[in-house]
């Protein structure tokens, strides 16, 4: 389902999707793709997109998120590939998650059922209007969706 890919050449064909051209924020997107070769950063993709997971803290307890996916990953494989890849990067002893939500893209709110708690308001940024969502491994632990993970490793 989810797999760690550091080739550059898949992240810069995602991020180059003219479906998602609007939301990049002006990034060139072979400067997302390069993202892929840092050490502070966990590539980890499904077959149309994924996560990019990067480091912000010396002792590696917190990390940012990225979602990126084409059109044809929305939804289903979006959120399966989320439920797999949240799972697996707590092993990596993250404890606290952080991702924005953009006024000017509905998709980027992330989701509810995984334990993200907004973290403050609207804010102007370079890129738009902006606002932080927090994750930590002890809410994840209790969300719907880690106990839908959970109860499918059981089966």
């Amino acid at each position: 389902m989810i797999r760690i890919e550091r080739d550059p050449a898949f992240w810069t064909a995602v991020a180059a999707h003219p479906a998602l051209s609007g939301m990049m924020g002006g990034a060139d997107p072979a400067s997302i793709g390069r993202l892929a070769l840092s050490d502070r950063v966990m590539p980890l993709a499904a077959t149309h997109g994924g996560f990019l997971f990067i480091r912000q803290d010396i002792l590696g307890m917190v990390c940012e998120l990225h979602t990126l996916f084409t059109p044809e990953g929305w939804g289903r494989e979006a959120w399966a590939a989320g439920i797999a890849a949240l799972g697996a990067v707590w092993l990596l002893n993250y404890q606290l998650i952080t991702t924005l939500e953009m006024r000017a893209n509905e998709r980027s709110q992330p989701p509810l059922s995984f334990g993200f708690q907004q973290a403050g308001d609207w804010r102007v940024t370079p890129h738009g209007e902006a606002r932080m969502w927090i994750l930590t491994k002890a809410g994840w632990e209790v969300s719907p969706a880690a106990r839908r993970r959970r109860a499918r490793c059981l089966h």
